[in-house]
């Protein structure tokens, strides 16, 4: 387990770091325990004949909120470690009535399902106010990355252009909540921290130069983020998931580098999905941009969601009994992977493109008839192995497994059978060029079609040129679904 964690930023200019208030390296490659050299002050005997009058010392004022602020300076340091190595996650301390300071975090025990960062610290202050009131803390901190910009903005930061500073917000029993920002800048990829508002370049360089202590488990109270679950009557488990969006199966069909390049296929979704919520739009001018030769792009619109995912078409089926969903909470429970076993023998995940009108079959019937297609990730040609009992494998082999680079999206790594090619195009302007591949997965001496499903391929994500009936292929692909009419 990790660190909570929601959105990260990772590039080159997170690489080299500077610090003027310092003007030192930060610890976080080598994080070691920092050495104080103990300093002995000898004062040599003066005999005097009568004593001197006592010289006035100059007052010192005590910067009352540093004072506060420095009893964090451990998870300051630590926010900062983080920050370099691309997590900006919220994190968070209290301080025990003995003064002893502790961690707090989130932690993440199933990657399918986590919070968003503003509840994550919404929850880390209700509960710490709650133990301040009650009298079991002196103080908490919370720490997370803010749209701060030398001016009262503490909002937390969502996007990238946003990320200004740290933020600490923090209460003490003695006085009122307060926030206090550290910025920083992004410049020449190098990232430059500016020390705490209103701090001395003194009381900055006191915070800054803490030394982190290797191995030290600086998080000793933990908080596990759960997939909610639940198991129907009928003895279906219902899953939640909350992370999962539909950007592979776009970059499936359009090539995933095209469609993270060529801004044009975006914008072509969101203005066909525009198109779509049009009352006087003919269904025939929609079709225009939403059904092709092989596949077609349907849309779910409704007061709370507005969304678009291709589906491939397909006759093939098969029977289906369900046995586990996972819903897609982030899109109000309007998507779903479906798992199950397929002709009550084989494992099967589908993405579910028929989960808003079918939503309650799936939940109550046991045996189901599914249609079943793909879209296929990357493919390449498949070089021959020994299984572990020494067996090579012929050219009829064929296997699949749960893809582990995508799990829980109904993804699958598989070696197939080419049955049949057909070229393809989508777009109206036919801009999009692929193939459907009639694709064996399981090989049934029995049954011919036991799992041969169409799949569409774009050429871009092809590894090699040219495609020939009979060959054997691998690659990664999502498994789509619906009942069947």
């Amino acid at each position: 387990m990790g660190i909570f964690d929601f959105f990260k930023k990772k590039d080159k200019s997170q690489e080299n770091v500077s610090a003027p208030v310092q003007q030192q390296e930060l610890p976080v490659e080598e994080i070691v325990e920092e050495k104080v050299e103990e300093v002995v002050e000898t004062v040599p005997e003066t005999v005097l004949e009568m004593p001197a009058e006592p010289q006035p010392m100059e007052e010192q004022k005590v910067n009352e909120e540093f004072e506060k602020v420095k009893t964090y300076r451990d998870y300051i340091v630590y926010s900062i470690a983080l920050q370099l190595r691309g997590d900006f996650a919220p994190i968070s301390a209290f301080e025990n009535l003995n003064g002893e300071v502790e961690g707090f975090a989130y932690m993440i025990t199933d990657s399918t399902y986590g919070l968003p960062p503003q509840q994550v610290i919404d929850n880390m202050k209700e509960k710490f106010e709650n133990e301040l009131k009650e009298g079991k803390i002196k103080s908490y901190a919370i720490l997370y990355h803010s749209q701060f910009n030398d001016d009262d903005n503490h909002a937390l930061a969502m996007a990238q252009d946003e990320l200004k500073a740290i933020t600490l917000s923090y209460h003490f029993s003695d006085s009122e909540e307060t926030k206090i920002a550290m910025p920083y800048v992004f410049e020449n990829e190098n990232l430059t921290f500016k020390g705490f508002t209103g701090f001395s370049h003194e009381e900055n360089n006191e915070i800054m130069n803490t030394q982190l202590i290797d191995g030290k488990d600086y998080f000793q109270n933990r908080e596990e983020i759960k997939s909610p679950e639940s198991v129907t009557e009928s003895g279906l488990i219902l899953k939640k998931s909350n992370v999962h969006s539909l950007s592979n199966m776009w970059g499936g069909i359009f090539g995933f580098q095209s469609f993270q390049t060529q801004e044009k296929f975006s914008k072509y979704l969101m203005e066909t999905t525009a198109l779509c919520k049009v009352g006087e739009i003919s269904a025939e001018e929609k079709s225009r941009y939403t059904e092709f030769k092989d596949v077609e792009f349907k849309t779910i619109l409704s007061d709370d969601l507005n969304t678009i995912f291709p589906e491939v078409k397909t006759e093939f089926s098969l029977n289906f009994e369900p046995k586990e969903i996972r819903e897609w909470e982030n899109v109000y429970d309007k998507e779903a992977v479906i798992g199950g076993l397929g002709r009550e023998t084989f494992s099967l995940w589908f993405f579910a493109t028929d989960y808003v009108e079918n939503r309650n079959k799936y939940l109550t019937q046991k045996q189901l008839n599914v249609n079943v297609s793909g879209i296929v990730f990357v493919l390449d040609l498949h070089q021959s192995f020994d299984l572990p009992d020494g067996t090579k494998t012929d050219d009829e082999f064929t296997a699949y497994k749960p893809s582990q680079d995508l799990p829980d999206y109904g993804c699958i790594d598989f070696i197939g059978k080419v049955l049949d090619i057909k070229e393809t195009e989508v777009l109206e302007d036919g801009s999009v060029k692929g193939f459907i591949l009639k694709l064996r997965l399981i090989t049934n001496t029995e049954v011919e079609n036991f799992f041969t499903i169409d799949a569409f391929v774009s050429k871009e994500n092809m590894r090699f040129e040219t495609l020939t009936i009979g060959m054997q292929v691998a690659g990664a692909m999502q498994l789509q679904g619906k009942i069947a009419d």
